[in-house]
């Protein structure tokens, strides 16, 4: 029979387990999955020939979520690759200041990976184990050294780029559509334009942390300016793109809504307006996919209550602010 102090030991280490569950839960930035749930939901509505589904079978909501855990690996790496980086910047960095050990991290980017591929393979989906595998394996160039693609000019943003599309297609692959190419390709090119434009305006109010770390990003290389026109043109390319090679309405309708808000910052550069930016896009395209796919919107709800009670409870910082 266990005495008093072997009951408050076990006790204390059972919490001190639930604990680290829920910080490495939270270190997969599950605030930033929502997005690729968005875009796995762009690609059902597209697979589905352009309807709304206001609902999917069981399955491939799991499909969804385990497709999700390559991306949510991917975010831990490049945690575990940005350490020093994060270290010696302000905010609240999960892994830096979390009490988070570095083997933990591993450990938890290991699961989320191994869950990602052979989940899919042992329901039958074998193309999405392989594009796990893929967003994977560009997340870690993505991250690391000798590649670290995402401090090199135009690598940065195409690799995010690509992983949205990887998100889609898996969304594509979810509904059952067909797996040609070229179809796939036209109907994915829209999205894939949208988030090099947002992938470039989210990195321009980093550009001097990132010259500091050594990272020449797109928006490091050309300058704010420079970069903010690249972000516009491939913001504007994707209107075409909806409309001749896939007919996408959200697609169209998410271009529509950004391009203005591109305009201001070109006549005035000030922080307000370079925000604007990707804010309003952001928030655009995150409508756009709630109604592809209703449920995204009270799932995305409840992550970021969640994350901000998490941030507070836990660690006393304000989310998403983290201070």
């Amino acid at each position: 029979m266990c005495s008093c102090s072997q009951k408050i030991l076990i006790l204390n280490i059972m919490k001190k387990i639930l604990l680290t569950l829920i910080d490495l839960i939270f270190l997969t930035r599950p605030v930033v999955v929502v997005p690729v749930w968005g875009f796995c939901a762009f690609g059902v509505y597209a697979g589905a020939g352009g309807r709304i589904l206001t609902h999917l079978e069981p399955h491939q909501y799991l499909l969804i979520l385990l497709y999700s855990l390559s991306p949510a690996c991917v975010y831990v790496l490049n945690q575990i690759a940005d350490y020093e980086v994060d270290a010696r910047n302000g905010g609240f960095p999960l892994l830096v200041r979390g009490g988070i050990s570095m083997p933990a991290a591993w450990a938890c980017a290991a699961v989320c990976g191994l869950a990602s591929i052979t989940g899919p393979l042992f329901m039958g989906y074998p193309s999405i184990s392989a594009l796990s595998l893929t967003a994977i394996a560009l997340g870690y160039v993505y991250s690391f050294k000798p590649f670290s693609l995402s401090g090199r000019p135009f690598c940065d943003f195409l690799t995010n780029a690509l992983e949205a599309a990887l998100a889609f297609s898996a969304g594509w692959a979810v509904i059952g559509a067909e797996f040609s190419p070229p179809r796939l390709c036209g109907s994915a090119l829209p999205y894939f334009l949208l988030m090099c434009a947002g992938s470039i305006s989210s990195t321009l109010p980093d550009i001097e942390g990132d010259k500091e770390c050594g990272k020449v990003t797109t928006a490091v290389r050309f300058g704010p300016t420079a970069a903010h026109r690249i972000a516009l043109t491939a913001l504007a390319v994707s209107i075409p793109a909806s409309l001749f090679l896939s007919a996408d309405l959200l697609a169209l309708a998410c271009a529509a809504v950004a391009v203005p808000t591109y305009i201001p910052y070109i006549i005035k550069p000030k922080k307000e307006y370079m925000e604007l930016t990707y804010k309003v896009g952001g928030a655009a395209i995150m409508i756009a996919a709630s109604l592809a796919l209703p449920l995204l919107f009270p799932a995305g709800l409840f992550i970021f209550a969640a994350t901000k009670i998490y941030f507070r409870i836990r660690h006393g910082v304000s989310y998403p602010s983290l201070n």
